[in-house]
């Protein structure tokens, strides 16, 4: 199966960088038929990353989810189906944009598309240092992508 796994967020954004900083370590490992990406976007400029690829996990902080900062969960597209707007109000939600993916490319959008979504404290200071629960949820986001990866 091909498979792309996109780490989303920021580096110097406090827990934002949850996503990328999984990617990191999924690097160190040289997983075979595994495209491992940063995406430092979101809305509909990930179309066109994800086309050609039969399954998408995708890696990124979630706040206000209800959960406990550090807690890692694995969701399906239909967990966004109550999201109003992306970062601003230009930008198209996920389920907007994977809606459009499939309309636009019927036949290379995935039709698998999971989310390691990491519950997180802060996503809006300048900082390279992700919060302590949150630095503590990284070998379990790596290990439930590798898991993902498995299915």
């Amino acid at each position: 199966m091909n498979t792309l796994v996109l780490g989303i967020g920021s580096p110097i954004m406090t827990d934002d960088a949850i996503g990328l900083r999984t990617l990191e370590e999924l690097e160190k490992m040289n997983l075979e038929g595994v495209t491992l990406q940063e995406a430092c976007t979101s809305g509909l400029d990930l179309i066109e990353v994800m086309i050609g690829y039969d399954r998408v996990i995708i890696i990124d902080a979630i706040m206000n989810y209800g959960e406990k900062p550090g807690m890692v969960m694995v969701l399906d597209r239909d967990a966004f189906s109550n999201t109003v707007h992306g970062i601003n109000a230009h930008e198209a939600n996920i389920p907007s944009t994977i809606e459009l993916g499939l309309k636009l490319a019927p036949d290379t959008f995935p039709k698998d598309i999971k989310f390691v979504a990491v519950e997180v404290n802060d996503v809006f200071t300048v900082n390279d240092k992700m919060t302590p629960e949150v630095e503590a949820a990284l070998p379990e986001a790596v290990n439930t992508v590798l898991r993902l990866i498995k299915e």
